[in-house]
């Protein structure tokens, strides 16, 4: 559910809710992941989630006054959910000032950087491949948050301010700037550190074709009735392209870690 605020603002302007979209501009929505629900009959999941929208204080005190923006709202991500195999168990509204929120997003930040890791990466690329064949769609979405999680945990790592404007190919190449390629010494380091960016710049072309089709075939938008799905074969390019690149960066990060215990043990035994 990676960019439920924007895909609800599209879902609300396909069905012609203008009134509501606009309304939805000046919220803020958080998603809880609760458990992961397994039909008796099948080996279909389905994502249990709660739904918090946070309304500004002035106009949360007469939401009373939207009663149906906040009905298409609601609406909205219940279709919107049960369109991506995730149910949708409870929506409340809150209120909430705008330097609470700025603190609420930075702290969000923390838990980014402290969301790379092994459990975390074999999750999502369990859920996306359990996806492929049902839910092709809840596939896609996954291998975009899967890459855009792993790039703000690195950029959150090295403080780097990550600009709103930023597409996910963005994230990417600014993420490789950051990330020692080559942490250990081997023969010809910059020849090897130049391959290693050779291959990263067309996993960055490959990022980009994932967010197209997450846009056009994944959870991006809503559909009409007669929608066909990409072919299975091209979906499971899509996660086993972003599976490998949060591999990567996982392994990197596990390596990069290794060197600097290393150096911390070498500079001690030097003092």
């Amino acid at each position: 559910m990676s960019g439920l605020k924007g895909h609800i603002s599209e879902w609300l302007i396909e069905l012609g809710e203008i009134k509501a979209a606009n309304f939805l501009n000046d919220c803020e929505i958080d998603q809880t992941y609760i458990d992961t629900i397994f039909s008796m009959d099948s080996d279909v999941e389905t994502y249990m989630y709660e739904v918090t929208i946070n309304v500004p204080l002035k106009t949360h005190r007469i939401i009373v006054d939207y009663a149906a923006e906040t009905s298409a709202v609601e609406s909205a991500i219940t279709e919107a959910g049960e369109s991506d195999g995730i149910f949708v168990r409870s929506i409340s509204w809150r209120p909430y000032l705008k330097n609470e929120h700025k603190k609420q997003i930075d702290k969000k930040a923390e838990e980014i950087t402290q969301l790379l890791t092994q459990e975390y990466v074999n999750k999502q690329i369990r859920l996306m491949n359990n996806s492929i064949e049902n839910n092709p769609h809840v596939a896609l979405g996954i291998s975009k948050e899967l890459i855009e999680t792993c790039c703000k945990h690195i950029l959150n790592k090295a403080n780097i301010e990550i600009s709103k404007d930023w597409d996910i190919a963005k994230l990417v190449k600014e993420t490789n700037k950051q990330i020692d390629l080559v942490p250990f010494e081997v023969e010809n380091i910059e020849l090897a550190k130049t391959s290693v960016a050779k291959i990263l710049s067309g996993f960055s072309n490959i990022v980009h074709g994932i967010t197209e089709l997450r846009n056009s075939y994944g959870t991006g938008h809503g559909h009409l009735p007669e929608f066909k799905s990409l072919d299975i074969v091209y979906i499971k390019l899509a996660v086993s392209a972003s599976s490998e690149l949060a591999i990567f960066y996982l392994s990197l990060e596990q390596l990069n870690e290794k060197k600097e215990q290393q150096l911390t043990r070498f500079s001690a035994i030097g003092g």
